[in-house]
């Protein structure tokens, strides 16, 4: 009986002790972990926090917008639990009065390698390129080395219809020329001039009468401006657009792949997700081949309403409704069921693979910036980019 009790003192003893060495086990175990995956986290999330510089380019001196936090900002629980409940996977930028509501990644730039979409990922934007090229265009304009009233065949004179075929037209979808394939492999500037040449042989209406969307207006404004310019167009839009505006991380075409955080777009079918197959970029040129992120597009609107890449009555023409879809020179202006007071402008964009939308109100106290990596996980950007501005009236 003794022994016992002595054999039990013993065997509490030691239980006594293997409690406290389990906790600081575990303890161990945890903290290793958080710290482990904090530091994931920052890899994944965070980049080189150094401010954008002021650039001088062309002339023109422009300081962007401050610097927006990279590890990501979510001050309005309303809009982030919305964009979540959609099913939203890539990047919200959404500014209200120079005060970030929002600035994040959703879901994954990369499905299988689960790498997250993050603030500074970047995206092709699709026929958001049309607003860069309009601008391109209006700063010529400005310089007098092209002019809206000129037509086409000042640049393209064996081009069908190109005495009729004014720039507004093309500028404004009001050319007459029908929507072309774009399926097709690589092909020089010429072969697509003649591509689009064959295709614009019977216009779907007189030039100036009817608006109709086609990509082929912004590929042959594209043309003119090489010629104008003397400069490829690429070339031009990253001097006189790109580094007058301070956009880091936005390019052209298969340069996508540089960028520190690119993304994968994929789409929707029957409820599995996949890679569509893309066009080759020549096919789009001028109308779709930019890449880039929120951020910099927030960068660009903002650059333009401050007047730094064109001018007050270049910016003027380029907001003013031109036709019944209530397009100007590569934005839609105020349109039917897009719209909310005080008005606001936006520009669409669609890829195998992207979708889009970039926004801002008139007078510029908010920007919406919505791109995502897989095409046809919403219908249209219109209404919930339309639902976003309404909730930040409340704010």
């Amino acid at each position: 009986m003794h022994n016992n009790s002595r054999y039990k003192s013993r065997h509490r003893g030691k239980n006594s002790l293997r409690i406290p060495v389990l906790i600081c086990l575990i303890f161990l175990v945890v903290a290793g972990a958080f710290f482990h995956y904090r530091s994931s986290f920052r890899f994944l999330y965070t980049t080189d926090p150094q401010t954008v510089k002021s650039v001088l380019t062309s002339g023109k001196k422009y300081s962007p917008p401050k610097r927006i936090p990279s590890e990501g900002v979510s001050t309005d629980k309303k809009i982030d639990h919305y964009l979540k409940k959609i099913h939203f996977n890539g990047t919200a930028l959404i500014v209200k009065n120079g005060k970030v509501i929002i600035n994040k990644g959703y879901g994954f730039a990369n499905q299988s390698k689960k790498v997250p979409n993050n603030p500074d990922t970047a995206y092709y934007i699709g026929s958001i390129t049309k607003s860069f090229v309009a601008t391109a265009f209006l700063q010529l304009q400005e310089a007098g080395k092209v002019n809206i009233n000129e037509p086409l065949s000042d640049y393209l004179p064996n081009f069908p219809h190109a005495k009729e075929i004014k720039l507004y037209h093309l500028l404004t979808h009001t050319s007459g020329i029908p929507v072309r394939n774009e399926s097709g492999g690589k092909v020089s500037r010429e072969e697509l001039m003649q591509s689009i040449g064959e295709t614009a042989v019977h216009l779907k209406s007189i030039p100036g009468t009817k608006w109709g969307y086609s990509d082929a207006n912004y590929s042959l404004l594209g043309y003119v401006i090489e010629k104008a310019s003397g400069m490829p167009l690429h070339e031009y839009i990253k001097e006189h657009i790109f580094n007058v505006a301070g956009m880091t991380h936005s390019g052209f075409g298969s340069d996508l792949k540089k960028e520190k955080y690119p993304s994968i777009g994929y789409k929707l079918k029957m409820g599995m997700i996949y890679i569509p197959k893309m066009q080759d970029f020549s096919q789009v040129f001028g109308c779709g081949d930019i890449y880039s992120t929120p951020y910099d597009l927030y960068k660009f609107d903002h650059a333009l309403q401050a007047g730094k890449l064109i001018s007050q009555e270049s910016y003027k023409q380029m907001f003013t409704p031109h036709n019944i879809a209530r397009y100007g020179y590569g934005w839609y202006i105020n349109r039917k069921g897009w719209s909310v007071p005080p008005g606001n402008y936006s520009s669409h964009g669609v890829l195998p693979g992207w979708n889009g939308m970039n926004s801002f109100s008139k007078g510029g106290n908010a920007y919406v910036v919505l791109i995502s990596n897989i095409q046809n996980s919403v219908k249209s950007y219109a209404p919930i980019s339309k639902k976003i501005y309404n909730q930040l009236a409340n704010i």
